[in-house]
């Protein structure tokens, strides 16, 4: 889905190109930290006795789960003692 004119998503581009590769990255991160906090408040309001170790696990799975197979994914749980799901 694309509901951002092309004449804006071309201001949009010409503000990004011009910041700074440190600015862009600074950004990009914040983006990312704002998604997670969004997640974890999600799935802490699907089920508030969570422990920490099943939010992380669980937010691995919303982030990345569909990037790996079963089998990977639990290869991957095993090395981590610190989440499940």
């Amino acid at each position: 889905m694309n509901d951002t004119s092309p004449k804006i998503a071309a201001q949009m581009a010409r503000m990004i190109a011009a910041k700074t590769p440190e600015e862009r990255l600074r950004m990009a991160s914040s983006m990312f930290d704002a998604g997670r906090r969004l997640a974890e408040a999600g799935l802490r309001a699907e089920n508030k006795s969570l422990t920490e170790a099943q939010l992380r696990g669980r937010l691995f799975m919303r982030f990345y789960g569909s990037d790996f197979s079963d089998t990977e994914i639990k290869k991957i749980m095993a090395r981590m003692p610190n989440m499940q799901l």
